[in-house]
């Protein structure tokens, strides 16, 4: 089946970590201990059982059900406890340094760009800005990446939209919807980013004719190579897999998971 599709991503995802001199770096040790054990992955998230997909063919959205969890307090929880998207972990971490920030510093989310697999057209990822108000001086603070530094000494990030708060955190919603042009990331591996949609089949987005689609990213470049397609066209199921791709960026124990997974869902719709 050949099926091409717009991915635009909405968050970013896990790399190698990158941090300034902790010296020059405002609660430099209490920032870095909390960010260090987080890691961006969507597919732990995916592949938990409650998760449900549904779609809305007329309003060609669809909306991964119960992807967010809440502790009593309304915070988000991490997939055990480390797992996440980018605004899942900006609002874990959010939640984590309010408490010892004086009243010289505030922060706040960012929606930002950054060079390497998400660029201005294409994407935006979730950060943390902490403001001195004292100097002036804003620090970018990146828990999918695990970077903390001043956000002048960050080039390849490009501030789109500061907020007091995203949208989830504030709704508090256990689910998260998507157009049938978005992407929801699931990790990066071997400068490959790895993404999740859910497409149109011959322009056709109907119960009849739809697909899920992994694909692949490579670094610096947005054009995207489908590795795992499995869907329907004219009511036929159909599936495709780039072996030689999916041996390199998935075990075969996690390829396995998300046929499984997806094949469940549209037995589901």
């Amino acid at each position: 089946m050949k099926i091409r599709h717009l991915v635009l991503i909405a968050c970013v995802c896990f790399f190698s970590p990158v941090c300034s001199a902790g010296q020059a770096l405002p609660f430099y040790d209490q920032i870095i201990k909390i960010i260090e054990p987080l890691t961006y992955s969507g597919f732990p998230i995916i592949v938990k059982p409650q998760v449900s997909l549904s779609v809305d063919f007329e309003k060609r959205e669809w909306t991964l059900r119960n992807i967010h969890t809440y502790d009593q307090r309304g915070r988000v929880i991490l997939e055990q406890n480390k797992f996440g998207l980018c605004a899942e972990l900006a609002t874990y971490v959010f939640e984590k340094i309010k408490p010892f920030l004086t009243d010289r510093y505030e922060v706040k989310f960012a929606m930002v760009t950054e060079r390497a697999f998400f660029s201005k057209n294409q994407s935006n990822h979730i950060v943390l800005l902490l403001f001195d108000k004292a100097d002036g001086q804003a620090y970018l603070i990146d828990p999918s990446f695990h970077r903390y530094a001043r956000a002048k000494d960050l080039p390849e990030y490009q501030v789109v939209k500061v907020q007091d708060s995203l949208v989830f955190e504030t709704d508090r919603s256990p689910d998260f919807s998507f157009n049938a042009q978005q992407a929801l990331p699931l990790y990066i591996k071997d400068d490959f980013l790895l993404s999740f949609s859910m497409t149109a089949v011959d322009g056709k987005f109907d119960k009849d004719n739809f697909a899920f689609v992994i694909s692949a990213t490579k670094k610096y470049q947005f054009a995207s190579r489908d590795i795992i397609i499995v869907g329907k066209r004219e009511k036929v199921l159909q599936d495709f897999e780039d072996e030689p791709m999916l041996k390199e960026l998935l075990s075969f124990a996690e390829a396995q998971l998300l046929f499984n997974r997806l094949k469940g869902w549209i037995n589901q719709l």
